[in-house]
């Protein structure tokens, strides 16, 4: 009996034939569904220069008390920007002389339940720049974003880009996708567009991560600004996720549909499209390897429709 899948994809519609009796068809639903904003932390720097590091102590999602680290660290304007970022408010934390700062989340975030978002800004303005973001679990492997003399930027070294150079706004956006398949995937956009394409950078942690500190250390010249912690990228960017395309492979009496795993998307399917409420949560076991999610189809009878839907 020939089996008709149907994947529908937002933003994306083309139509596949695979030989034999299967047929397979993507087709388009319109923008992928948005969770609802759910802002976890944030600090914006909105004090009264000069003051120190050491007296700072607003934004929320932190735990109580101030900054510590470097008195060198004071609150300086401008505030910092940058297009895709959401709006900027207060002034920036200038950095006039080498040193360090970090602060403790209210509450360690973590991704077993759903993605986890961070953000951040910084610029250099002094030549041979240098500026290092370092989030802190509870424990196990910690993030580091480092950004050498070069305007060189690596994820836990992996190689993401370069600095946007001297005098202008780095925007740097951090998402662990919800942990799943025994690994929790880190991807960094860097500078990104209006539209998050393929991740700068990524690397896997082999548990869930709780991050519990935020970590910043630079030299002369480093301005950092808009610390985001959030649960869907529109929490911490003004940037849109759209769904990730699916490769379809055939492999003797079943298939293999599968997609980048760069977001967290619920595989839905139904077996009769003029049901509208007959989506359901997909039965089929989704594997996860090397940064890809898929299921195995088999055998080849009946009807199924699926989808991606997001989150």
């Amino acid at each position: 009996m020939k089996k008709t899948i149907i994947l529908q994809m937002a933003h994306h519609a083309s139509t596949y034939r695979l030989v034999g009796s299967l047929v397979i068809l993507f087709s388009a639903i319109g923008p992928p569904r948005e969770a609802t904003a759910s802002p976890l932390a944030y600090e914006g720097f909105q004090y009264a220069p000069p003051l120190s590091l050491p007296s700072m102590a607003g934004g929320f999602g932190w735990a109580l008390g101030p900054w510590t680290g470097s008195s060198q660290m004071v609150d300086q304007p401008p505030t910092l920007s940058y297009p895709t970022a959401l709006p900027s408010s207060g002034d920036a934390l200038a950095n006039t002389a080498p040193g360090e700062a970090w602060r403790y989340f209210v509450a360690p975030f973590n991704n077993a339940a759903n993605d986890l978002w961070i953000s951040f800004q910084e610029e250099s303005t002094a030549a041979a720049p240098g500026a290092f973001v370092d989030i802190l679990p509870v424990s196990g492997l910690d993030i580091q974003v480092n950004k050498n003399g070069l305007g060189a930027i690596t994820l836990n070294g992996v190689a993401a880009g370069l600095s946007a150079g001297i005098g202008h706004v780095d925007f740097f956006v951090l998402q662990l996708i919800q942990f799943g398949g025994g690994v929790t995937w880190v991807n960094l956009f860097l500078n990104p567009g209006p539209t998050l394409g393929p991740p700068s950078a990524s690397f896997p942690i082999p548990s869930v991560f709780q991050a519990h500190q935020f970590y910043y250390r630079s030299l002369l010249g480093e301005y950092l600004d808009e610390i985001r912690v959030g649960t869907t990228a529109q929490d911490v960017a003004a940037v849109v996720v759209v769904p990730p395309t699916p490769t379809i492979a055939r492999s003797g009496n079943s298939v293999i549909v599968s997609w980048p795993k760069t977001a967290t998307f619920t595989l839905q399917q139904n077996s009769n499209l003029t049901v509208p409420t007959g989506w359901t949560k997909s039965g089929y076991s989704i594997t996860t390897a090397n940064g890809m999610d898929s299921i195995t189809i088999t055998p080849l009878t009946g009807n199924l429709f699926f989808r991606l839907s997001y989150p």
